[in-house]
């Protein structure tokens, strides 16, 4: 057990310096982070007695955040940790340009491109989960599960050891370009509705589609893909059905609505080029909650992923479904924001309560766990 909890709580450094590296294209530099963790893998082959079984209060759950949740500034807080700035100089490496210095100075709009967002909130949450092993290592040692909202799954299963740190990057890197070069060939979008009860977001989508086609546009896209929590979904498709909703959000009793980044394009090629691994902790998948059973498993979803609905409702039922009475893991979102804080905290308040997050913009050197103020 003590094994697996000391490959677990370094999986997604440890991963490294795993083999050569099966890219289309091999991202330059991978060797050269080689040497970072062998350090703490090499705790892997010390032999230790077997510690006690662990209650549900002692466990943990990370959260991995998605496209959205960037701000300019993001990894202030996390240089003054070891390893992070490596992170950041593999990520040059792998994607041919200064992600660090882009996610610190901004400006904004560059960032909010989709083709640089999704690489930056990936190595902020991974170098985030470095700031949290440092600060509170019990943590990481202690996580049994872990889930990422849509990008934020790459970074998850990162962290569980099922791919490297440069192959999960590269196929954020193909991901973020297919998507971003996808939204700019077709004036698309996706809009967040905050419902009520009442709300029929299938018959709204079919009511925009109609008026497309009455505009002329051929096959017309307007469907619901992210379940966020009861009564808030987002819906991806043309921008005229997206301005049709708003323009009659009070038909449909919609009480917000709100425009986001467009979001779509599969990925199925560069993961047949990535090498994945049996996950070493609990991977919930977007595509319909459930864990991940294998690495062909996991292949399949990801490519799956960018055409479904992200089911992120369904997964937090299915990380905190338990019996009365029995106590909540403790729940660490890493990266930047809170968003999925505020999801879960909809979703189930009592999980809610056992929540925190790691700053990505204040450096917390010198406090210790019983001081942190997360």
């Amino acid at each position: 057990m003590r094994t697996r909890v000391t490959r677990v709580s370094w999986a997604w450094g440890a991963r490294y310096h795993r083999g050569a590296s099966s890219f289309p294209v091999p991202p330059p530099g991978a060797v050269d982070v080689a040497e970072l963790l062998r350090d703490a893998t090499a705790a892997e082959e010390r032999p230790s007695a077997a510690p006690a079984r662990r209650t549900p209060a002692q466990c943990s759950v990370l959260l991995f955040p998605g496209q959205g949740s960037q701000v300019v500034g993001m990894g202030r807080g996390l240089l003054g940790f070891p390893r992070v700035r490596e992170l950041y100089d593999a990520a040059r490496c792998v994607l041919g340009y200064d992600l660090l210095e882009l996610s610190l100075h901004g400006p904004q709009e560059d960032l909010d491109r989709t083709v640089h967002c999704q690489p930056a909130i990936f190595v902020a949450s991974l170098a985030a989960v470095e700031k949290l092993h440092h600060l509170q290592p019990e943590v990481i040692e202690n996580c049994v599960a872990a889930a990422g909202f849509s990008v934020g799954e790459f970074a998850a299963l990162v962290f569980a050891g099922a791919m490297e740190f440069s192959e999960g990057l590269y196929a954020v890197k193909v991901r973020a370009e297919a998507m971003q070069a996808a939204s700019e060939a077709v004036p698309s979008g996706m809009l967040s509705v905050l419902g009520q009860p009442q709300s029929k977001f299938a018959f709204a989508c079919l009511d925009a589609r109609e008026h497309c086609r009455s505009l002329g546009i051929e096959d017309p896209v307007c469907k619901v893909s992210n379940y966020l929590f009861p009564h808030c979904r987002v819906i991806s498709g043309h921008l005229e059905a997206l301005q049709f909703l708003r323009q009659n959000a009070s038909k449909y009793h919609f009480r917000r609505t709100k425009m986001l980044p467009p979001a779509v394009e599969p990925l199925t090629q560069a993961l047949k080029a990535i090498d994945i691994k049996q996950p070493l902790i609990s991977v919930h998948a977007n595509v319909d909650g459930n864990r991940y059973m294998h690495p062909q498993h996991i292949r399949k979803l990801l490519g799956q992923q960018l055409v479904s609905p992200v089911k992120w409702e369904q997964t937090m039922h299915a990380l905190y479904e338990r019996k009365r009475g029995t106590a909540f893991p403790r729940t660490w979102e890493v990266g930047p924001g809170q968003q999925l804080g505020s999801i879960l905290r909809s979703c189930n308040l009592q999980a809610w309560k056992s929540y925190n997050y790691v700053d990505v913009l204040q450096a917390d050197e010198d406090l210790g766990p019983e001081e942190s103020p997360w």
